[in-house]
């Protein structure tokens, strides 16, 4: 009977690696029974899993954490980077408002002038 039981049970498989993102996610701060059900997964499983891989994913971890850090970085330079195509599109169009003005100038002083 026990056989009949066991075979009805539904596994979760996957590869060793996925099994150790889903650790690492755990180990970051997320409880587990979020992200069990988030994957559609007993949160059981994924417990057993913390324990069996949270040695081996601190390179994991490390790459996740340099990771969100590269991406804060890089929110940061793109905000510098906007701010300065603003500031440039801004200067542009003062120089053509500007250049507009002069060639109405010039236009009344020289009626011929193209």
């Amino acid at each position: 009977m026990s056989e009949e039981l066991e075979s009805m049970k539904r596994r979760f498989r996957c590869p060793n690696e996925t099994k150790k993102e889903l650790v690492v996610e755990v180990l970051s701060g997320y409880r587990t029974e979020i992200v069990a059900r988030k994957h559609g997964m007993s949160p059981r499983t994924l417990s057993q899993w913390v324990r069996q891989y949270q040695d081996e994913v601190g390179d994991l971890m490390k790459k996740k954490q340099n990771d969100a850090e590269k991406m804060k970085q890089d929110a940061a330079n793109f905000k510098e980077l906007e701010k300065k195509y603003n500031d440039a599109m801004k200067l542009l169009g003062e120089k053509e408002l500007e250049n507009s003005i002069l060639r109405d100038l010039v236009k009344k002083k020289y009626p011929d002038w193209k």
